[in-house]
């Protein structure tokens, strides 16, 4: 589609067999043409602008963001006719935005999330409108399944997911106490006395080696545990304004085909290669997100049923935190065993048997959703090879954290969407146009 618009957007240069001043001229020559003298000191200030912009934001320096952005946008305004000028203003105004973002995400959750639900659930009300049925029915639908997800959440795993957590901080308390005490009753030393070493030798290290580093270690981790279950409680607790979620959903459901054309409208203003970069990229994250969040629910409520079966204990909270894993591609499985590990060297029982039977759920269910759900629910839309999902998830890790694991795969899938689509304007739509002159 974009190649097609551009042979119709410049049909003297194809009918001339001119070539296009911008692949004469190259850059230089496109910035003489473009940017006039006087308008190049505009250009320097605009640059200085962003730069001061992106220092008032990572340095919480004196000047607000909001002033280099209102001045950015007033000093390059009157120049704004040159392509250059009005993609400055753009860039500032769109790292304000960030910036905007980021310091409301608190304010703003309510409403994400409910853009989150009615985006997803967006395919399905319309598909179901064009059928005769009413978009307020299905928007009341879609608030009934977040009640019922509440419900779900409220009272069924909460509860167990706390209290077999609860479970584990005190199995790790019984572990440190124990530790300690095995210290206390020079038990280690005589064990270090047995494998060679002397009295005073072994005495010494268990003073000034081993006894800090276990006493360290254990407050370590048990100040990152009680922070944990500290944190979740004081998430849980301040999740009041989720009762606007429903609501706020009803109305973005009802209404989501008018924000469409909003943004095709106003923002895009209908121009054709504009949307046929946004249906791509909401065809990709569309599939995506909805395919990942239906195949975790089913990877979870998969591994919790098979690790109640082989008894595995605390089996809620280990397939709990199997499907939120499932969530990051082929690095979640490992850091999932790994987290498992981990609990079960805190808490009692068979530990080979309880990281067997948790080691054979995860691979299982790992190659149970890669070659049978995720290619019958996201299909080849994504198609990522998997060395660079890999590297995609190292990089935005590196950079995002957390989140960066969770937004690595679709972020890659819509960079390369625009870096093919660039190949074929740029590489590919000059090679081919002297055939299209010598035909016409």
């Amino acid at each position: 589609m974009p190649e097609e618009q551009n042979h119709t957007e410049q049909p003297s240069e194809q009918s001339t067999g001119t070539a296009s001043p911008s692949h004469t001229l190259g850059l230089r020559g496109v910035l003489r043409e473009e940017v006039r003298p006087h308008e190049r000191f505009a250009l320097i200030g605009g640059f200085g602008l962003i730069a001061l912009l992106v220092y008032t934001i990572f340095s919480d320096g004196l000047i607000h963001p909001i002033f280099p952005t209102a001045a950015l946008v007033f000093f390059l305004y009157p120049f704004s006719r040159g392509i250059i000028t009005r993609r400055i203003i753009q860039l500032g105004l769109f790292t304000f935005g960030l910036w905007m973002f980021a310091s409301l995400s608190g304010v703003l959750f309510p409403f994400i999330v409910a853009f989150v639900f009615s985006y997803l659930c967006a395919p399905l009300v319309s598909w179901l409108a064009e059928r005769g049925i009413a978009r307020w029915v299905t928007s009341l639908a879609v608030v009934l399944i977040i009640v019922g997800i509440y419900s779900l959440i409220g009272f069924v795993l909460i509860p167990a997911f706390v209290g077999q957590f609860d479970q584990i901080l005190a199995s790790f308390q019984t572990l440190v106490g124990g530790a300690d005490e095995l210290l206390q009753s020079e038990r280690m030393i005589e064990i270090l006395v047995a494998y060679g070493v002397s009295q005073s030798r072994a005495e010494q290290i268990v003073a000034e080696y081993i006894q800090p580093q276990i006493e360290i270690a254990g407050t370590e981790m048990f100040h990152w545990l009680t922070d944990f279950l500290q944190n979740l409680t004081r998430i849980i607790a301040g999740l009041a304004n989720l009762i606007l979620i429903p609501f706020l959903s009803f109305y973005m459901t009802v209404d989501f085909n008018r924000f469409r054309k909003f943004v095709r409208t106003t923002v895009l203003r209908d121009d054709p290669r504009y949307v046929y970069y946004l249906r791509n990229v909401d065809r990709i994250v569309n599939s995506y997100v909805r395919g990942i969040l239906l195949t975790s629910s089913i990877v979870g409520v998969l591994a919790v049923g098979s690790l109640s079966v082989f008894g595995v204990p605390y089996a809620i909270v280990l397939g709990v935190l199997t499907g939120l894993f499932n969530l990051i591609p082929t690095l979640g499985m490992f850091l999932n065993l790994g987290v498992a590990i981990v609990i079960f060297l805190l808490v009692p029982g068979d530990f080979w048997y309880n990281t067997l039977v948790m080691s054979g759920t995860i691979f299982g269910l790992h190659a149970l959703n890669a070659n049978l759900m995720e290619p019958r629910i996201l299909g080849d839309r994504v198609g990522i090879h998997p060395v660079l999902v890999i590297a995609s998830l190292f990089i935005f890790a590196y950079f995002m954290g957390f989140v960066g694991l969770l937004i690595a795969v679709p972020t890659t899938a819509v960079v390369l969407m625009f870096l093919k689509e660039w190949y074929k304007e740029i590489l590919v739509a000059p090679k081919e146009s002297p055939s299209i002159e010598a035909h016409d």
